[in-house]
């Protein structure tokens, strides 16, 4: 594996190469422990100067709210309207008598449930110690 030394990343921080050989050397930093550790050495060079972005804060945050204070929402995508939308599905669906249907359509055995395991063993346990608890003193002394 080739290795690029300080004075090629210098080189490549000031955007002094081709773009192909730029490409590659960006691809070989992802790899590369050793030469990641030398292009971090020259970016914290203090001589080495690098472009500064001439951004105006107060200007770009005008830009922002001016951007997004002039939107308004659609009508259709009000929460209200979808409520009112369901609402009306509801009140329809209601008086047509589609859930009355759609309950006379469940045959009774559909509606029984069976009992839960843990019901099943809790009674068979109460059952027992309901047993145990009446059972006549079987031996042993009594006080």
């Amino acid at each position: 594996m080739k290795h690029y030394d300080q004075a090629a990343w210098t080189s490549y921080l000031n955007q002094m190469l081709p773009a192909a050989e730029m490409e590659s050397m960006e691809v070989h930093l992802y790899r590369c422990e050793e030469c990641l550790n030398v292009y971090m050495i020259c970016m914290e060079d203090p001589s080495l100067s690098l472009p500064s972005l001439e951004v105006d804060t107060e200007q770009y945050v005008h830009a922002i709210i001016a951007r997004t204070t002039g939107t308004k929402r659609s009508w259709y995508r009000s929460t209200l309207l979808h409520y009112g939308i369901a609402a009306a599905a509801t009140l329809i669906l209601v008086a047509t008598g589609f859930f009355h249907g759609l309950s006379q359509e469940l045959n009774p055995s559909s509606l029984q449930k069976d009992i839960p395991v843990s019901d099943v063993w809790l009674n068979k346990t109460l059952g027992w110690l309901d047993t145990l608890q009446n059972a006549p003193n079987k031996g042993g002394s009594q006080p």
